[in-house]
């Protein structure tokens, strides 16, 4: 897999003649630090009014160009393979350690060792669990998404608190034809992780060296996974908004950013839903999946003393809560990363205190090169299992087998 990924960017280089760089267009500056963002030209114009403030803390100019997330990929192995990377960039949580694996990004830990250990102290754990590729950091966790629970109050006067509350609710709701929406991950991974982990299971052993995929408490969690779409899921999808709006799925499981269109979707039920964190597993674990952005410095970069300086501006809590409210509405609804900026977080004291809880009790995507590839053997099990009616320690063993597979080629 590691061979076919430097192939396919030698190619890139031949594209590279041939094409536009996008975003990696147009002259820099000597004192100008370049930074792509993963998402809107709006969240860029917030980036570039505080690049503006950076400039005359430092003299140093900053430029934020946005690329979007369909092209964002490519237009980073083109301009990794063209040499023309912007200094800083920002991306999945995965993509670092991939970039950083072709030597195109700064091991953040081993070029400002003391830096990089401030700031995570100010990071929630399960973030930064993602972006650690062993001992090496490739890019810090910029803001974060989170699985939470929605419910009607109406309907759902209490959220269920662990797996057994869920079932017996759900029951509840068949007997009045209603049911529970998973909105974000239905049938694959990202909605199967919080169960899995909540069961006490992995996808990864501790040091990521093998898979764990076809354990008891993995089979157990997939088995759950399975009951709910039984019990009132459906398999095709609902619209948030619309299940929720007319009460015919008072629960759903989605990202936090739902909150916001929720809001402006279904202004007709303001004060009739909530939030909750998901419910517990047989661990006691609410863990829910966390997602997210990283900012890294590609090596490339001659101004990765002042890229760092701008990073770090970027994480004072008074900026980080600057973008949170520019981003409102914005495909950019993401929470800040640092712990500290949530004191002053503008947001419903509730809401504030369970978005934080969550993110306390939250894992990311595992930090193993070969996960990208490997995810869709997971993919194939879950819906194996949830619509085929598959054995699930059967399909879990074959695709664990498939997983580990993958991580030696």
């Amino acid at each position: 897999m590691l061979i076919a990924r430097k192939l396919f960017t030698a190619v890139l280089v031949v594209i590279f003649m041939f094409s536009s760089t996008g975003c990696g267009s147009g002259k820099k500056e000597k004192n100008m630090i370049v930074m792509w963002l993963v998402g809107s030209e709006a969240q860029a114009r917030t980036i570039m009014e505080l690049g503006g403030d950076f400039t005359k803390e430092t003299g140093i100019e900053v430029l934020c160009q946005a690329i979007s997330w369909g092209d964002a990929h490519s237009k980073y192995l083109t301009s990794i393979a063209g040499e023309v990377a912007p200094d800083i960039g920002t991306m999945g949580l995965t993509w670092g350690m991939e970039f950083g694996e072709l030597g195109a990004m700064l091991d953040l830990r081993e070029e400002f060792p003391e830096d990089v250990a401030e700031l995570e102290k100010k990071i929630f754990p399960g973030i930064l669990e993602s972006t650690r590729f062993g001992n090496k950091v490739f890019g810090i966790p910029f803001d974060l998404s989170e699985h939470i629970l929605y419910y009607r109050t109406d309907i759902v006067p209490s959220p269920p608190g662990t797996w057994q509350e869920l079932l017996d609710v759900l029951q509840d709701l068949r007997t009045r034809d209603k049911g529970m929406i998973i909105d974000w991950g239905s049938l694959d991974w990202i909605g199967y992780s919080p169960f899995l982990w909540q069961a006490g299971g992995d996808y990864y052993n501790d040091d990521y060296t093998r898979v764990v995929l076809d354990s008891p408490e993995a089979v157990q969690a997939l088995n759950f996974f399975a009951r709910l779409y039984k019990g009132g899921v459906p398999k095709t999808r609902v619209p948030l908004e619309q299940g929720m709006r007319t009460g015919d799925y008072p629960l759903a499981i989605s990202g936090n950013w739902k909150i916001i269109s929720l809001t402006a979707g279904a202004p007709e039920i303001k004060g009739k839903w909530s939030i909750a964190m998901l419910p517990a597993g047989p661990s006691g674990r609410r863990t829910a999946l966390i997602g997210g952005r990283v900012l890294g410095i590609f090596s490339g970069s001659r101004m990765r003393k002042e890229a760092l300086e701008f990073i770090k501006f970027l994480f004072r809590p008074e900026n980080q809560i600057k973008v949170f409210e520019d981003s409102l509405g914005t495909e950019d609804s993401y929470l800040p990363s640092n712990m500290e900026s949530w004191e002053d977080l503008p947001m419903d004291k509730d809401f504030k205190r369970v978005l934080q809880q969550q993110a306390g009790d939250a894992k990311g995507p595992p930090p193993v090169l070969a996960w990208d590839s490997s995810a869709k053997f997971v993919n194939h099990a879950i819906q194996m299992v949830v619509l085929k009616e598959a054995d699930a320690a059967e399909q879990l063993k074959e695709a664990a087998l498939k997983m580990q597979k993958e991580m030696k080629e």
